[in-house]
């Protein structure tokens, strides 16, 4: 599942992400609503999005109001703010918000509010993707071929199919696939030989069906094709 926070107090996203990613989700980070709209590519699952961006008071409005209205996107938002005011906490939420989570608050309480949103946003959609003869399942984290085959995965090996699988035919950099899937290690002692062993495995699991290419050691790529 992949969460996109645009906040504009880096240490404290950087800290919201490492809390997210111990928790097997992909986090994307923004500092601005200008970086957001330039760089944003893919729905995500579920957005935090800070109220007192620095460009000026009506960034957060303006984030909401593009990701509902011109990418028509029904999944979870969730304001984050120093203001605790009933009131201004009832308006944001009337304005396409699903939650709202006054700072300070602790780590726990905001997986607990995601884990919330999301079980009851997998409830209005299906949580099946499609990949040529497979089905994934991102809810349940199961990877099937066809309807009678189950195929045992490590954790590792299943948060690097759902990553391929929600991204394919994109380039993905090593960088990335380390700091999405090996998270909890010191990135910079992640040695390819790590990297090129799980994906022996998972091509040894998935025969050729598995269409994950290597591109000098620094890229990959899932085919759809």
């Amino acid at each position: 599942m992949k969460i996109t926070i645009i906040e504009d107090d880096l240490e404290l996203a950087e800290k919201i992400a490492k809390k997210l990613k111990r928790n097997s989700y992909i986090v994307a980070i923004y500092n601005s609503k200008k970086d957001f709209l330039k760089n944003f590519k893919d729905n995500s699952d579920l957005y935090i999005v800070d109220l007192n961006l620095w460009e000026s008071c009506d960034e957060w409005f303006e984030i909401i109001s593009w990701l509902r209205k011109e990418k028509n996107s029904k999944n979870p938002i969730i304001i984050t703010s120093w203001y605790s005011d009933l009131e201004k906490k009832v308006y944001w939420l009337d304005l396409w918000a699903d939650d709202y989570l006054a700072k300070p608050f602790l780590s726990d309480e905001l997986i607990a509010r995601i884990r919330a949103l999301l079980r009851r946003n997998s409830d209005e959609k299906s949580s099946i993707i499609k990949y040529k003869d497979y089905s994934f399942d991102t809810k349940a984290q199961i990877f099937v071929k066809w309807i009678d085959k189950k195929i045992h995965f490590t954790k590792k090996e299943i948060m690097l199919i759902e990553l391929f699988i929600l991204n394919k035919d994109k380039v993905i950099s090593r960088n990335k696939l380390i700091t999405s899937i090996w998270w909890d290690y010191d990135w910079s002692w992640v040695a390819d030989n790590t990297i090129n062993v799980t994906f022996f495995n998972l091509r040894k699991k998935l025969w050729s069906d598995f269409d994950l290419e290597t591109i000098i050691s620094e890229w990959y790529i899932l085919r759809e094709k």
